[in-house]
C-alpha cells in the first residue's frame, strides 16, 4: 500500500494538485484540504495530475466526484490530466469518464 500524497501548487488564476500513490478511503482529507484551499485564496480552476495514481477504488472516485462538485458550487471548475492506465479504465467501465472534464495527455 502506498500512501497518497499531494503536492498542491498555486499560479496567478488557478492550482495545479498532483497526487502521488493510491486515492481510497484515507485520502479525504487531502483532497478536501486542497480544494478547499483553491478556494479560501480565491481560485476558480484546480488541475487535478493524476499521471502518478497507483490505486483509485470507489472511494476515491467519489472523493473526485465531491472534488469536482464543490468546485463547481463556488464557481469554478475542476480537471484531470494525465489520466492513463487503470484510472483511465475504471473511469470508462464505471461510465464517470463523462462526469469529468479530463484533458487528454499528449502523444
Amino acid at each position: 500500500m502506498t500512501a497518497l500524497t499531494a503536492n498542491l501548487v498555486h499560479h496567478l488564476d488557478h492550482s495545479v494538485l498532483t497526487l502521488h500513490g493510491e486515492l481510497d478511503a484515507s485520502s479525504p482529507d487531502l483532497i478536501t484540504f486542497a480544494v478547499d484551499t483553491v478556494i479560501d485564496t480565491g481560485r476558480r480552476r484546480l488541475t487535478v495530475d493524476v499521471a502518478d495514481l497507483t490505486f483509485c477504488d470507489s472511494q476515491g472516485l467519489r472523493l473526485l466526484l465531491q472534488a469536482d462538485r464543490k468546485l463547481t458550487a463556488a464557481g469554478g471548475a475542476m480537471e484531470l490530466i494525465h489520466v492513463r492506465g487503470l484510472l483511465s479504465r475504471v473511469l470508462g467501465v464505471t461510465g464517470l469518464v463523462k462526469a469529468f472534464t479530463i484533458t487528454p495527455s499528449p502523444v
